[in-house]
């Protein structure tokens, strides 16, 4: 079902002790599972700057999915502001029981502040100890977490991960800390980002759990086995996003670590940096420096070990031919490009917020300038919208740019495109 290729310049220079290689897997786009057991929480911020037709759209929203529901699929609905209240379930979603949390959801008002850590303690407390089921959360705020210090966010959602509970997370409007949005998603594998206006609530929550019930594979672990001496030092998905992920020793096998990537559907594309540290060799021999492999439930029932082949494993050789070991491999430069892409806009709109508008204008425009270099089309577009280019290649910012674009920008940040 998983298919892994590995790319590296498979060159050393002697003396060389690091290695990079990136890590391309990818799903079957047809599976024959069935499909995971499912286990949705509906969390909605409450407090009052959702007043009127934020509170109105998130509630619409939420019913929409409860409409939606499989009979066979766990769900529960949490409303927060400083205090989390679960309105309803954990229960089966039979016609009554929809039919009851609707009700339920139609009575939801807004007042008070914003304590997140909250809503997803009360998630991971009802639905974190059943790990037969593949649990996702819709998470909508309009607002900064600020009724409570960032320490308390950071542990609730490090509950979630260790629950293996992924995050669906969007800001409504423009007044939410994208910081936070996006921790949530990428220490869980799950998803960030903005709702422009309440309008679109409906369209976002209904297309996210279209993709939700997808989900065939669970508790996916890629099982990184390296020969003595081989250390990985770091891996990091590098697409669709950058994230960095975690590694953990394999009791199993002192050879090997374990990283954890969450749930896939059919026709999932991934990639991942890995960081060796090596031994030095003679020239002269190829030697296996990485074998990757897979873990995984399948329908939410039989646990499956994939081995890859030849071509996911790492080889390399030493070499005294300069040239050989200058080589940078192109998916590694592509990627090394795209972080540094990130980089470059996040010190841009660092710059744009302190009111410093020459840096903002030179950062934003070498980024954009990168992105199409790159072929980054997404991220191309959404800079376009803040920066903008005359005839003559200048680079200007964009007076009329409103906070829905800078905070879209701010968001997807980390979005990267695939080398083509």
């Amino acid at each position: 079902m998983f298919h892994i290729a590995a790319y590296n310049n498979q060159y050393l220079r002697m003396e060389q002790n690091t290695l990079q290689a990136v890590l391309s897997l990818n799903v079957d786009s047809v599976l024959n599972v069935a499909p995971a057991p499912l286990a949705l929480a509906i969390a909605l911020d409450r407090s009052g700057s959702m007043d009127g037709p934020k509170m109105r759209a998130a509630r619409d929203g939420a019913i929409k999915v409860v409409q939606a529901l499989d009979e066979q699929m766990l769900f529960l609905v949490v409303v927060f502001n400083e205090n989390a209240r679960i309105t309803f379930g954990p229960v089966l979603a039979n016609a009554e029981n929809k039919k009851r949390a609707i009700q339920h959801l139609q009575m939801v008002n807004a007042n008070g502040g914003t304590r997140m850590s909250n809503a997803l303690n009360a998630i991971v407390e009802k639905l974190g100890q059943n790990r037969s089921y593949a649990t996702k959360v819709l998470f909508l705020t309009d607002g900064r977490n600020e009724g409570e210090k960032r320490e308390l966010l950071n542990q609730a959602i490090e509950r979630c991960q260790a629950a293996n509970i992924s995050i669906s997370a969007w800001g409504v409007g423009t007044d939410w800390d994208a910081a936070e949005l996006r921790a949530m998603a990428d220490s869980t594998h799950g998803t960030a980002d903005i709702i422009p206006s309440p309008d679109q609530v409906e369209s976002a929550f209904v297309a996210a759990f279209r993709e939700i019930r997808k989900t065939a594979l669970t508790q996916t672990r890629l099982q990184l086995w390296t020969p003595a001496g081989v250390t990985v030092q770091r891996i990091q998905q590098v697409f669709p996003n950058l994230v960095p992920l975690g590694l953990e020793p394999d009791p199993a096998n002192a050879r090997q670590v374990l990283v954890g990537l969450g749930s896939f559907a059919a026709g999932a594309q991934y990639e991942y940096l890995v960081d060796l540290s090596v031994p030095i060799y003679p020239p002269g021999q190829q030697f296996l420096m990485l074998r990757p492999s897979i873990k995984y439930l399948a329908g939410g029932k039989d646990e499956v070990e994939e081995k890859s082949e030849r071509s996911g494993w790492v080889f390399v050789q030493w070499t005294e031919d300069h040239a050989l070991a200058a080589q940078i491999e192109q998916h590694i430069a592509h990627y090394t490009n795209q972080e540094e892409l990130a980089h470059v806009i996040k010190a841009g709109q660092e710059a744009l917020a302190q009111g410093d508008r020459d840096k903002a204008t030179r950062l934003l425009g070498q980024a954009l300038e990168m992105s199409e270099r790159t072929r980054n089309e997404h991220i191309t577009r959404l800079l376009s919208t803040i920066v903008l280019r005359d005839a003559n290649g200048t680079i200007r910012l964009n007076t009329q740019a409103d906070a829905v674009a800078r905070k879209t920008l701010a968001i997807n940040v980390g979005r990267t495109s695939k080398l083509k």
